[in-house]
């Protein structure tokens, strides 16, 4: 696949998720299976499916794992493990921690996935798209992707702004909600046109709407707001303030789009 398509849906993930890096580097087995692990497999699936549809299907997602400062021995470990796993993995990036914004951006990356906070947060600055990774109870579902998309950011208005100030953000942290909802949308469009390769039942993609602080009016918009990219969500959600945390774990998301609005409440 070109990673430089339009269609192709350019996906980074942090080799640390992929696999788990502290242990098992000192013996031949392959290295031990990380956070993202069932979301590489659920990828597969997707690919799959689409590709069943059509031989010639170009929307397709593509995997790349990202390394920061990984000794020698790691990459080896990791390119072995990643066989013996079978993983389908596009490419294979290492870089220093000095150039990680930029060889995301050199890869034409749409979506960049971690479950470090501190890495997510790199790559929107630097103008990536980036979301949570979601530990999976049970590393052996791994048919179905699921995406879950946050209705605060997505119904973000001039109106729900100010809510947010009265809840003590700051104008810096109000930006950045914004700019994340922009880099959103190109994301979500891929998704949707994916989506609607699907029938509504056994896809295997599962788009998911959740509006944990704000009112049913921003829930709408944010409904409203995914129609008009292209995305018609599986399900939608609105807690008005409740813990998120009993119906994540139900949910079991691979990929979170919050951008840390989640956290507004107990979680």
């Amino acid at each position: 696949m070109d990673p430089q398509s339009d269609c192709t849906l350019v996906t980074a993930v942090s080799c640390h998720d992929i696999f788990d890096l502290q242990t098992g580097q000192s013996d031949s087995s392959p290295l031990a299976k990380g956070t993202a692990f069932a979301f590489i497999k659920a990828v597969q699936s997707v690919n799959e499916r689409l590709v069943k549809l059509s031989e010639k299907q170009t929307l397709l997602f593509e995997v790349i794992l990202l390394g920061k400062d990984c000794e020698e021995q790691a990459k080896s470990k990791i390119f072995d493990s990643a066989k013996h796993y079978d993983l389908e993995i596009g490419k294979f990036c290492f870089c220093s921690k000095e150039k990680f914004e930029r060889t995301l951006q050199e890869n034409h990356v749409k979506l960049f996935l971690s479950s470090d906070r501190d890495d997510v947060h790199s790559a929107l600055k630097a103008g990536v798209p980036a979301a949570l990774l979601c530990q999976q109870a049970d590393q052996q579902v791994q048919n179905q992707l699921k995406v879950l998309f946050s209705g605060d950011l997505i119904g973000l208005t001039e109106d729900s702004t100010e809510y947010l100030k009265d809840l003590g953000f700051n104008d810096v942290q109000i930006h950045n909600f914004k700019a994340a909802k922009g880099r959103i949308q190109e994301f979500a469009m891929l998704i949707g046109e994916m989506r609607r390769r699907f029938g509504c039942e056994d896809s295997p993609l599962h788009t998911i709407l959740m509006t944990v602080w704000g009112s049913r009016d921003i829930c709408a918009t944010a409904l409203k707001t995914l129609r008009a990219w292209g995305l018609d969500v599986d399900e939608a959600f609105c807690l008005a303030g409740a813990p998120c945390t009993p119906i994540l774990t139900v949910l079991q998301p691979h990929i979170l789009w919050d951008d840390g609005l989640h956290n507004l409440k107990e979680t």
